[in-house]
């Protein structure tokens, strides 16, 4: 099974507490559900956002257990949280020691590259949370190497401080019968000219046909204007998501595609498309 989001400098120490700071968002356990029998209660890192700032933090880790599955993940955060959200990483400890907390604005400075380790389903600004059906899991490995990515927007003329929590709920590697997966389609280097709109598509064909899909959601920001997913076999494409008019509020809870169990399968060959329609309304080029 395969759950979907489709979307158009050096490490820092944690130095939260020597910091100045003007309001204090820090999450704890009592603010939010709790743990899920079996299951784990993470934080993401203690840091304070500058007023302003459109941060991005990444916390390494290593999983050192047996190989176990994931079975649901619920993602906490306060009010300038954008996502928050667990990815597989290759990078080695010497690249990035466990609980070394880098600033990954720019991913693309990083000495290693990401892929979705489980993405939750948004339910409103800071909330997002998956619970898998019975049997199915995503797995995880012994020695799995794990990046914790915490996304926050600060609005505010205020310096936030702010700590994220999430729940894991785990499952033992035999009781397992379906793997999922998440897959994202992103762009993430884009330039807008200024005073016009400007769109963009892009494919991702599949090499083979063992994939059925669960849920299906689009991401875009406040220059998006209309967002649309496309699925195609033999060349003939057929929309199967659409937004005519993106909203501001969808940045945080946009709308789903759910599907059951073999509902739509993915064939080998067949091809997934993102279209992405954006209006700069500003007199600068607006670019990554």
């Amino acid at each position: 099974m395969i759950f979907a989001l489709l979307a158009c400098d050096p490490a820092v120490e944690d130095t939260a507490a020597e910091l100045d700071y003007d309001v204090d968002e820090r999450l704890e356990a009592g603010d939010v559900d709790p743990v899920p029998e079996g299951g784990e209660q993470w934080y993401g890192p203690d840091v304070v956002l500058e007023a302003g700032a459109d941060v991005q933090y990444c916390t390494f880790g290593t999983y050192t257990g047996p190989d176990i599955g994931i079975v649901s993940f619920e993602s906490f955060q306060a009010s300038p949280g954008h996502h928050l959200i667990i990815l597989g990483t290759t990078a080695s400890p010497v690249d990035y020691a466990d609980g070394d907390v880098v600033d990954c604005t720019k991913t693309n400075q990083m000495m290693t590259s990401f892929e979705p380790l489980i993405n939750a389903e948004p339910i409103d600004a800071g909330r997002s949370e998956i619970v898998l059906p019975a049997g199915m899991a995503v797995k995880l490995n012994e020695g799995q190497r794990w990046v914790v990515q915490s996304h926050y927007v600060n609005t505010t003329t205020d310096r936030i401080r702010v700590r994220d929590v999430m729940n894991i709920g785990f499952t033992p590697e035999e009781s397992v019968e379906t793997r999922a997966a998440a897959f994202a389609l992103t762009q993430t280097t884009l330039s807008l000219p200024p005073a016009q709109e400007s769109s963009l598509n892009s494919d991702c064909r599949l090499p083979d046909d063992n994939y059925n899909l669960m849920y299906l959601t689009g991401h875009m920001h406040e220059y998006g204007t209309v967002f649309s997913f496309e699925y195609g076999e033999g060349g003939e494409m057929e929309k199967i998501y659409e937004i005519d008019t993106w909203q501001a509020d969808f940045r945080d809870k946009p709308p789903l595609n759910d599907y059951d169990p073999e509902e739509f399968a993915f064939k080998a060959g067949s091809t997934l498309r993102t279209n992405c329609t954006w209006f700069n309304d500003t007199d600068a080029a607006i670019a990554d």
